[in-house]
């Protein structure tokens, strides 16, 4: 889980770092593109500091989970629990210990909910706006938090907060702590204080979506990200007020991040309806189940509106290869096959007017 969560390549090249080996140009240049930076001269530091959060985090979500969990399951058990449950968590793995309920016994306990809501919440905003808000945090303020972390960061407190609202209005029943749970572990963990499958129908489809937009980029999350979601939001928004520019914070976005956005959310919907078609023909459920079940392979999520245990071959087949494809992003798996040096031939044709 956790090797997968940082990504190998950052995983192997910490190890390298420890055993104080140098790097090669080309594992300096892949470690780049995986840490999201073009500064090769700190991708060192900026390695450390993303292993350095992570062992943080989950310690003290460790600790944290065992003033609970050693209590409950004795000291040995209850420690190995809360290392394992805080790396699952933050890892937005959505795996557990405690049986087929999930954390179902720990339904109505604040304490261990806030802890896994905390948890799963920071694994799912990503290493970059972590950085970004410990930067803030610990120079007071001065140093400025990037225009695409604030965006994302609102975009996820909206998304969790209408989410609560909606819950609860299509099932009063649901205290809020059950349905902030809920709204969180659907952005791609799993875990759950209730069972899915006793939700209303139309909660079922809200968290659907919420599962198809996911989390942060960078993140352990999966899903189409948060910022496809934004950018097209914008774009479509741009387009209704006739504007030619995408602005967002006196900043543009670029056409090629539109088309990007585009493209991901194509392949991604194509994945996912492929899969629910396969789903459909190998299994014997309905409509609604196949489409949480194929959204919720594809971003890892883990979450099912019926029994998993039944499914057929066929049908574990299908949802090893969605869950594959979700998490290596189906647009990185297309461009293997494609060339990524366009030909330019210095000819511009005329545009075509077509009627949308």
């Amino acid at each position: 889980m956790q090797v997968g969560a940082i990504g190998f390549m950052l995983f192997f090249s910490v190890m390298f770092m420890i055993s104080k080996k140098k790097l090669r140009l080309s594992d300096t240049i892949f470690l780049g593109n995986e840490i999201n930076t073009n500064n090769y001269m700190s991708i060192k530091n900026r390695a450390k500091k993303i292993t350095r959060y992570t062992l943080l985090i989950e310690f003290l979500g460790a600790w944290l989970l065992a003033f609970r969990f050693v209590p409950m399951f004795g000291f040995k058990n209850g420690l190995w629990y809360s290392v394992f449950h805080s790396i699952s968590a933050f890892c937005n793995v959505g795996s557990d210990l405690l049986g087929s309920n999930s954390l179902a016994i720990f339904r109505q306990d604040i304490y261990v909910n806030i802890i896994f809501v905390i948890l799963m919440f920071c694994g799912s905003l990503g290493f970059f706006i972590l950085e970004d808000l410990v930067g803030w945090f610990y120079t007071g303020k001065k140093s400025k938090i990037h225009v695409e972390s604030k965006l994302i960061l609102k975009v996820s407190f909206v998304f969790v907060i209408f989410g609560i609202v909606f819950l609860k209005i299509f099932d009063p029943q649901l205290t809020i702590l059950e349905a902030l749970f809920s709204i969180v572990t659907a952005r791609n963990t799993g875990l759950y204080t209730i069972d899915v499958q006793n939700l209303q129908e139309i909660n079922q489809f809200l968290l659907t979506l919420v599962m198809f937009v996911g989390g942060s980029p960078g993140s352990n999350a999966g899903g189409i990200r948060i910022m496809v979601f934004v950018v097209l939001l914008l774009t479509t928004i741009a387009n209704i007020k006739g504007r030619d520019e995408i602005v967002v914070s006196y900043r543009s976005i670029h056409d090629k991040i539109v088309k990007r956005a585009i493209t991901i959310l194509t392949i991604d919907l194509f994945l996912i309806f492929s899969g629910m078609i396969g789903l459909t023909i190998t299994e014997n459920q309905s409509v609604l189940d196949t489409l949480f079940y194929a959204v919720s392979a594809f971003s890892n999520t883990g979450l099912s509106t019926f029994d998993i245990t039944t499914l057929s071959l066929a049908g574990k087949c299908v949802t090893i290869i969605i869950m594959y494809m979700g998490r290596i992003a189906p647009i990185t798996f297309v461009s293997l096959f494609v060339p990524t040096k366009r030909k330019t031939t210095g000819i511009k044709y005329p545009n075509m007017d077509v009627i949308l």
